[in-house]
């Protein structure tokens, strides 16, 4: 059997300790719908327009039909 050195560091090999200053996200708000979307939790409504129906689009949101976001495609 050949020796050799063994080496121990701290536990769950952690070399210190890390202190977090300041927000690393948003608001709790943001924070909460970040979580829901991440769970699958949020549905996006989009209406999607070709790109050549660009009035089209711009006609349907001034008019407020549909919800959510229209979304030109190419």
């Amino acid at each position: 059997m050949k020796g050799g050195a063994a080496r121990a560091g701290p536990p769950g090999g952690l070399a210190s300790e890390i202190n977090f200053i300041g927000k690393l996200f948003g608001s709790y708000t943001d924070l909460c719908e970040l979580v829901l979307a991440a769970q699958g939790g949020v549905r996006l409504h989009t209406a999607a327009y070709p790109l050549d129906r660009f009035r089209d689009a711009l006609t349907d949101l001034d008019a407020g039909r549909g919800r959510g976001r229209a979304v030109l495609v190419p």
